[in-house]
Protein backbone atom coordinates (compact mmCIF):
# COMPACT_ATOMS: atom_id res chain seq x y z
CA UNK A 1 0.00 0.00 0.00
CA UNK A 2 1.21 3.52 -0.73
CA UNK A 3 0.70 6.03 1.21
CA UNK A 4 0.36 9.81 -0.13
CA UNK A 5 1.92 13.00 1.70
CA UNK A 6 -0.83 14.50 3.63
CA UNK A 7 -0.71 18.32 4.66
CA UNK A 8 -1.70 18.32 8.08
CA UNK A 9 -3.58 21.97 8.94
CA UNK A 10 -2.08 23.30 12.22
CA UNK A 11 -3.91 25.54 14.32
CA UNK A 12 -2.79 28.70 14.82
CA UNK A 13 -0.56 29.66 17.63
CA UNK A 14 -2.39 30.72 21.00
CA UNK A 15 0.43 31.60 23.52
CA UNK A 16 -2.46 32.19 25.89
CA UNK A 17 -3.30 28.66 25.81
CA UNK A 18 -1.68 26.75 28.76
CA UNK A 19 0.52 24.02 27.36
CA UNK A 20 -1.41 21.27 28.77
CA UNK A 21 -4.11 22.03 26.61
CA UNK A 22 -2.10 21.33 23.56
CA UNK A 23 -2.44 18.16 21.67
CA UNK A 24 -0.89 16.45 18.82
CA UNK A 25 -2.56 17.27 15.35
CA UNK A 26 -4.48 14.25 13.82
CA UNK A 27 -4.54 14.59 9.63
CA UNK A 28 -8.12 15.68 8.84
CA UNK A 29 -7.59 14.46 5.24
CA UNK A 30 -7.50 11.40 6.99
CA UNK A 31 -10.59 11.60 9.38
CA UNK A 32 -12.26 13.04 6.49
CA UNK A 33 -12.87 9.36 5.37
CA UNK A 34 -15.21 8.17 7.91
CA UNK A 35 -18.59 9.02 6.40
CA UNK A 36 -20.15 9.87 9.64
CA UNK A 37 -17.46 12.31 9.74
CA UNK A 38 -18.51 15.69 7.90
CA UNK A 39 -14.89 17.44 6.49
CA UNK A 40 -14.07 20.35 7.44
CA UNK A 41 -13.98 23.87 5.10
CA UNK A 42 -12.57 26.54 6.33
CA UNK A 43 -9.74 26.96 9.03
CA UNK A 44 -12.22 27.71 11.87
CA UNK A 45 -14.22 24.66 11.49
CA UNK A 46 -10.62 22.98 11.14
CA UNK A 47 -9.64 24.52 14.57
CA UNK A 48 -13.03 22.82 16.48
CA UNK A 49 -12.37 19.64 14.74
CA UNK A 50 -9.09 19.11 15.96
CA UNK A 51 -10.23 20.66 19.58
CA UNK A 52 -13.26 17.82 19.20
CA UNK A 53 -10.92 14.85 18.82
CA UNK A 54 -8.10 15.87 21.47
CA UNK A 55 -11.21 16.40 23.63
CA UNK A 56 -12.20 12.97 23.61
CA UNK A 57 -8.32 11.31 23.62
CA UNK A 58 -7.86 13.14 26.83
CA UNK A 59 -11.06 11.91 28.48
CA UNK A 60 -10.24 7.76 27.16
CA UNK A 61 -7.37 8.26 29.58
CA UNK A 62 -9.91 8.99 32.53
CA UNK A 63 -12.88 7.28 32.19
CA UNK A 64 -14.45 4.34 29.86
CA UNK A 65 -15.65 5.58 26.41
CA UNK A 66 -19.36 4.84 27.25
CA UNK A 67 -18.88 6.98 30.92
CA UNK A 68 -18.27 10.25 28.72
CA UNK A 69 -21.25 12.25 26.86
CA UNK A 70 -21.25 15.04 24.10
CA UNK A 71 -21.68 17.61 26.53
CA UNK A 72 -18.59 16.84 28.44
CA UNK A 73 -16.45 16.68 24.75
CA UNK A 74 -18.12 20.12 24.32
CA UNK A 75 -16.85 21.64 27.91
CA UNK A 76 -13.90 20.10 27.34
CA UNK A 77 -13.26 21.04 23.65
CA UNK A 78 -14.64 24.69 24.07
CA UNK A 79 -17.10 23.80 21.58
CA UNK A 80 -20.89 23.82 21.68
CA UNK A 81 -22.80 20.42 21.18
CA UNK A 82 -24.03 22.16 17.82
CA UNK A 83 -20.87 22.02 16.14
CA UNK A 84 -20.02 18.69 17.29
CA UNK A 85 -22.96 16.89 15.77
CA UNK A 86 -22.77 19.37 13.15
CA UNK A 87 -19.05 17.55 12.23
CA UNK A 88 -20.01 14.34 14.02
CA UNK A 89 -23.12 11.88 13.77
CA UNK A 90 -22.87 11.24 16.90
CA UNK A 91 -20.24 9.87 19.87
CA UNK A 92 -18.98 7.08 18.25
CA UNK A 93 -17.94 8.80 15.23
CA UNK A 94 -15.46 10.89 16.56
CA UNK A 95 -14.11 7.77 18.08
CA UNK A 96 -14.44 6.09 14.71
CA UNK A 97 -12.58 9.16 13.67
CA UNK A 98 -9.59 8.87 16.03
CA UNK A 99 -9.24 4.94 15.71
CA UNK A 100 -8.72 5.88 11.66
CA UNK A 101 -6.33 8.83 13.02
CA UNK A 102 -4.20 6.27 14.64
CA UNK A 103 -4.32 3.51 11.63
CA UNK A 104 -2.95 6.43 9.35
CA UNK A 105 -0.02 6.92 12.01
CA UNK A 106 0.51 3.20 12.43
CA UNK A 107 0.24 2.42 8.53
CA UNK A 108 2.95 4.93 8.17
CA UNK A 109 5.58 3.69 10.88
CA UNK A 110 4.75 0.38 9.57
CA UNK A 111 5.97 1.57 5.62
CA UNK A 112 9.33 3.10 7.65
CA UNK A 113 10.28 0.29 9.70
CA UNK A 114 9.12 -2.42 7.29
CA UNK A 115 11.25 -1.21 4.21
CA UNK A 116 12.68 -4.07 2.61
CA UNK A 117 15.79 -2.28 1.76
CA UNK A 118 16.51 -2.04 5.53
CA UNK A 119 16.55 -5.26 6.05
CA UNK A 120 18.61 -6.61 2.99
CA UNK A 121 20.92 -9.56 4.61
CA UNK A 122 20.42 -8.67 8.62
CA UNK A 123 19.46 -11.62 10.72
CA UNK A 124 15.37 -12.29 10.79
CA UNK A 125 15.57 -12.46 14.32
CA UNK A 126 16.08 -8.61 14.36
CA UNK A 127 13.25 -8.03 11.83
CA UNK A 128 10.94 -9.69 14.51
CA UNK A 129 12.55 -8.16 17.85
CA UNK A 130 11.80 -4.76 16.13
CA UNK A 131 8.37 -5.35 14.80
CA UNK A 132 7.10 -6.51 18.05
CA UNK A 133 8.97 -3.43 19.84
CA UNK A 134 7.14 -1.46 17.78
CA UNK A 135 3.20 -3.20 17.74
CA UNK A 136 3.56 -2.99 21.51
CA UNK A 137 4.88 0.20 21.86
CA UNK A 138 2.13 1.61 19.93
CA UNK A 139 -0.74 -0.34 22.02
CA UNK A 140 0.51 1.08 25.18
CA UNK A 141 0.51 4.58 24.17
CA UNK A 142 -2.78 4.01 22.65
CA UNK A 143 -4.16 1.43 25.00
CA UNK A 144 -7.03 3.59 26.23
CA UNK A 145 -8.42 4.62 22.43
CA UNK A 146 -7.69 1.00 21.52
CA UNK A 147 -9.43 -0.67 24.72
CA UNK A 148 -12.68 1.50 23.39
CA UNK A 149 -12.93 0.51 19.94
CA UNK A 150 -12.30 -3.18 20.98
CA UNK A 151 -15.19 -3.13 22.84
CA UNK A 152 -17.51 -0.53 20.45
CA UNK A 153 -18.98 -3.10 18.60
CA UNK A 154 -18.86 -1.13 15.51
CA UNK A 155 -18.57 -3.06 11.69
CA UNK A 156 -16.82 -0.12 10.21
CA UNK A 157 -14.18 0.12 12.30
CA UNK A 158 -14.02 -3.50 13.18
CA UNK A 159 -12.95 -3.96 9.11
CA UNK A 160 -10.98 -0.77 8.94
CA UNK A 161 -8.78 -2.50 11.64
CA UNK A 162 -8.47 -6.18 10.28
CA UNK A 163 -7.04 -3.83 7.15
CA UNK A 164 -4.16 -2.99 9.79
CA UNK A 165 -3.36 -6.75 10.15
CA UNK A 166 -3.49 -7.34 6.66
CA UNK A 167 -1.00 -4.52 5.84
CA UNK A 168 1.49 -5.01 8.35
CA UNK A 169 1.45 -8.89 6.79
CA UNK A 170 2.16 -7.75 3.44
CA UNK A 171 5.02 -5.47 4.84
CA UNK A 172 6.20 -8.14 7.20
CA UNK A 173 6.60 -10.44 4.52
CA UNK A 174 8.29 -7.94 2.20
CA UNK A 175 10.70 -7.34 4.35
CA UNK A 176 11.10 -11.07 5.66
CA UNK A 177 12.52 -11.78 2.05
CA UNK A 178 14.80 -9.39 2.11
CA UNK A 179 16.54 -10.71 5.53
CA UNK A 180 19.20 -13.44 5.36
CA UNK A 181 16.99 -15.62 5.96
CA UNK A 182 15.83 -15.29 3.15
CA UNK A 183 12.51 -16.96 3.30
CA UNK A 184 10.14 -17.41 0.40
CA UNK A 185 7.24 -19.77 -0.79
CA UNK A 186 3.54 -19.65 0.20
CA UNK A 187 4.36 -21.69 3.37
CA UNK A 188 6.53 -19.19 5.09
CA UNK A 189 4.14 -16.52 3.80
CA UNK A 190 1.42 -18.39 5.60
CA UNK A 191 3.61 -18.96 8.43
CA UNK A 192 4.24 -14.88 8.80
CA UNK A 193 0.32 -14.00 8.27
CA UNK A 194 -0.33 -16.59 10.90
CA UNK A 195 2.68 -15.19 12.98
CA UNK A 196 0.95 -11.54 12.53
CA UNK A 197 -2.57 -12.76 13.27
CA UNK A 198 -1.35 -14.35 16.56
CA UNK A 199 0.47 -10.99 17.85
CA UNK A 200 -2.72 -8.61 17.10
CA UNK A 201 -4.42 -11.20 19.03
CA UNK A 202 -2.20 -10.91 21.82
CA UNK A 203 -2.56 -7.59 21.94
CA UNK A 204 -6.13 -7.27 21.95
CA UNK A 205 -6.30 -10.29 24.83
CA UNK A 206 -3.45 -7.97 26.48
CA UNK A 207 -6.49 -4.56 26.27
CA UNK A 208 -8.96 -6.38 27.17
CA UNK A 209 -7.92 -8.40 30.36
CA UNK A 210 -4.60 -6.17 31.78
CA UNK A 211 -5.31 -5.28 35.13
CA UNK A 212 -6.31 -1.51 36.34
CA UNK A 213 -2.83 0.01 37.84
CA UNK A 214 -4.96 0.05 40.80
CA UNK A 215 -5.40 -3.97 41.02
CA UNK A 216 -3.36 -5.97 43.38
CA UNK A 217 -2.04 -7.70 40.52
CA UNK A 218 0.54 -6.44 37.70
CA UNK A 219 0.60 -7.77 34.50
CA UNK A 220 3.85 -8.70 32.56
CA UNK A 221 6.06 -5.40 32.11
CA UNK A 222 6.46 -3.72 28.37
CA UNK A 223 9.92 -5.56 27.91
CA UNK A 224 8.31 -9.14 28.77
CA UNK A 225 5.67 -8.25 26.87
CA UNK A 226 7.88 -7.45 23.90
CA UNK A 227 9.79 -10.87 24.33
CA UNK A 228 6.58 -12.78 24.63
CA UNK A 229 5.09 -10.91 21.28
CA UNK A 230 8.44 -12.40 19.48
CA UNK A 231 8.55 -15.57 21.13
CA UNK A 232 4.74 -16.12 19.46
CA UNK A 233 6.12 -14.63 15.87
CA UNK A 234 9.13 -16.97 16.23
CA UNK A 235 6.75 -20.53 16.95
CA UNK A 236 4.67 -19.27 14.10
CA UNK A 237 7.65 -18.45 11.76
CA UNK A 238 9.57 -21.79 12.54
CA UNK A 239 6.98 -24.09 13.03
CA UNK A 240 7.94 -25.32 16.51
CA UNK A 241 7.48 -24.29 20.35
CA UNK A 242 9.89 -23.53 22.18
Amino acid sequence: MVHSSRKVLSPPVDDRRPKARRARLHDLAVVGRIDRVTAPKQARSERSLQRVLAALEALLKTRPFDEISIPEIAARSECSVATIYGRFKDKHSILAALHESLRERMFVDLDLLLDPARWRHRPLDELIDAFCTQLADCYRLERHLLTAVLVLGDREVYERAAQNMEHASRCFVAAMHATSAGRRGAEAESRASIGIRAAFGLLQQRLLFHPSARGRTEGPSDAVFRCELATLMRMCLRGAAR
